[in-house]
């Protein structure tokens, strides 16, 4: 017995490793750090210089890196482009004083902190900028750092297929009215400060300027 029962053992011993290491982990449970915990002062940062989807991004944490809108207190490319350089951000575009930074939720308040920053407003996963087209980001860019993306614009959103009642559905609910329809294509008319939320809808393949600015 004595020869036998060890060499039984060696394939028995991984093997109870093996389940006990799942029942720790069972499946779908990822091991992510836990959600930052944020004081009253960092709270109110990001409730006056933020928006409610970046001050989201920051308390759910974790490591991928989002697109924000910064608007700055003068000219991005004069005053400030050698900042970014030795930043933790990338620069992804910039116009006038508004720029768009690629951050990770632990920079959002740093960031916010920088004297040169007025405020940042959510945008989201760096690939959805491919759907906006590049006049409509710069548009987004000037009317955010004057302070007016407020105002209605109209857009043209080119969907996947002709949209059903459950995609008009969600660009209402993004917050823009539907003019008109023209098979895969709606012209809408919204805030621009909106933009964000129609990226967020994955049936639109492309957003580009409409008739012009209402």
């Amino acid at each position: 017995m004595s020869d036998t029962f060890p060499r039984n053992l060696k394939g028995v011993l991984p093997a109870l490793l093996l389940l006990l290491a799942a029942s720790a982990f069972p499946p779908g449970c990822k091991t992510n750090p836990p959600k930052p915990a944020l004081d009253a002062a960092t709270e109110s940062l990001l409730e006056a210089n933020g928006d409610t989807a970046l001050r989201d991004a920051v308390r759910n944490g974790g490591k991928d890196p989002f697109a924000v809108l910064v608007a700055f207190r003068k000219d991005v490319f004069l005053g400030f482009s050698a900042m970014i350089e030795q930043s933790p951000y990338t620069l992804l575009n910039e116009f006038g004083n508004a720029a768009i930074l690629l951050v990770r939720p632990n920079e959002v308040v740093p960031l916010l902190k920088t004297p040169s920053v007025r405020r940042a407003a959510w945008v989201g996963p760096q690939g959805r900028l491919a759907r906006l087209d590049p006049s409509l980001e710069y548009d987004l860019l000037d009317r955010f750092g004057k302070g007016t993306e407020g105002a209605e614009v109209q857009i043209l959103a080119r969907f996947r297929s002709v949209p059903e009642k459950k995609e008009e559905a969600l660009v209402q609910e993004a917050g823009f009215k539907i003019l008109s329809r023209v098979g895969p294509n709606l012209i809408l008319s919204g805030p621009i400060s909106r933009i964000p939320k129609l990226l967020d809808i994955d049936w639109i393949v492309y957003l580009e300027k409409g008739t012009g600015l209402l």
